[in-house]
């Protein structure tokens, strides 16, 4: 059975560090290829650049990674868009696939997942990805009250620290400093043509 990471996000801007996570993920995992995948209206957060520019973003970034493809599920779903909506769309789209969602620890602490169980019973693991020096203690709130059977499709995994971030990026660029080797040159190349994060906007 192919199993398949699913890693979902703004991607505002897609960085360095999103796709060391995914690398390493597929390589702890056994992951036959991880999908990234944009979330076009996110129900959480208010993305700076246009859906269409991250689309571009991450399939510029992902190139030449045979284990690497974008799955436009999330852009093209009615937002606000929630994960545990678009789980039964993906589980449509590969009904004979091991699904393993991939998630930043960060994102488990910082913002309460809405009807998370419903996400988990799509799901054969959820991967959750510990930057060390991380306390894991901060995650037992997402995990409180799952049922058993839930709980234990959640593993968590150390990696080592890439201390990158969207919202330092975006920074750098509205204050003129340089973001090469933060993300792909691909990526960087775009994010001038376009002048995307020059301007301020709600981070």
């Amino acid at each position: 059975m192919t199993r398949l990471g699913i890693f979902g996000g703004t991607f505002d801007p897609i960085h360095n560090g999103h796709l060391f996570i995914a690398q390493a993920v597929a390589h702890e995992a056994r992951l036959d290829r991880v999908l990234f995948l944009p979330v076009g209206d996110p129900a959480h957060r208010t993305a700076v650049a246009h859906a269409a520019d991250r689309q571009v973003m991450v399939e510029l970034a992902i190139a030449g990674n045979d284990a690497f493809a974008l799955d436009d599920t999330a852009l093209v779903q009615p937002g606000p868009v929630y994960t545990a909506d678009t789980m039964p769309l993906l589980r449509a789209a590969y009904p004979n696939a091991a699904l393993c969602f991939i998630a930043g620890a960060d994102s488990l602490v910082d913002t309460p997942w809405r009807r998370f169980d419903e996400v988990l019973s799509h799901l054969e693991t959820f991967y959750v990805a510990l930057r060390e020096g991380t306390d894991i203690r901060r995650l037992e709130p997402a995990f409180a009250g799952l049922p058993p059977d839930l709980a234990r499709r959640c593993t968590v995994l150390n990696l080592p620290l890439v201390d990158v971030s969207s919202t330092v990026i975006r920074k750098r660029v509205r204050a003129g400093q340089p973001i090469r080797y933060l993300v792909p040159d691909a990526v960087l190349t775009y994010i001038n043509r376009q002048g995307l994060y020059r301007e301020a906007a709600g981070e």
